[in-house]
């Protein structure tokens, strides 16, 4: 199973499509959404594109206990904000909270950033932190318009199959 991250960028929208695109791959798939992410789409999207209820915040379930150890935790989009805080370890979020319990359990977490490029030069320093302690990977974002864009679905959705089955 993948948990998908959708964080509160405007490539949101493409989560959808993202995992309509591992489904049609046989890949199970549970979302986590940030609170922003909810404001861009319907958290009932996510639910139907999974087919799984969709995580929003933490309860007496343990979310992120129960999800941390899964085949890989994909962060599709991730934000400036959401990667600066996996960089520092600051659980404030169900997001940040799952990232930070999966990386105790050394489960694969793969970032997709989108953001505006100027966002995306600024953490740079933070990015090559996160990979100089090799806690995450990185998919490089679609360089267009100024912009750190969401690449193409089937890339990310060939990279994590990649790294699901290097992890087996």
């Amino acid at each position: 199973m993948i948990v998908l991250c959708v964080t509160g960028s405007i490539a949101a929208t493409e989560a959808i499509k993202l995992a309509r695109e591992f489904r049609r791959n046989d890949v199970e798939v549970k979302c986590f959404m940030s609170e922003s992410a909810c404001d861009i789409i319907s958290q009932n999207s996510m639910e139907f594109a999974t087919g799984n209820e969709v995580v929003t915040e933490l309860t007496g379930k343990i979310e992120h206990v129960k999800y941390s150890q899964e085949d890989l935790i994909l962060v599709a989009p991730a934000t400036a904000n959401t990667i600066s805080k996996f960089a520092y370890k600051i659980a404030d979020n169900p997001i940040s909270t799952l990232l930070i319990t999966a990386y105790g359990h050394d489960t694969p977490i793969l970032f997709v950033p989108s953001m505006h490029d100027s966002m995306y030069r600024a953490v740079k320093g933070n990015i090559e932190k996160i990979k100089e302690e090799n806690s995450a990977s990185f998919l490089k974002p679609r360089m267009d318009e100024g912009k750190a864009k969401f690449p193409y679905k089937e890339d990310i959705v060939l990279e994590s199959l990649r790294m699901i089955n290097i992890n087996r």
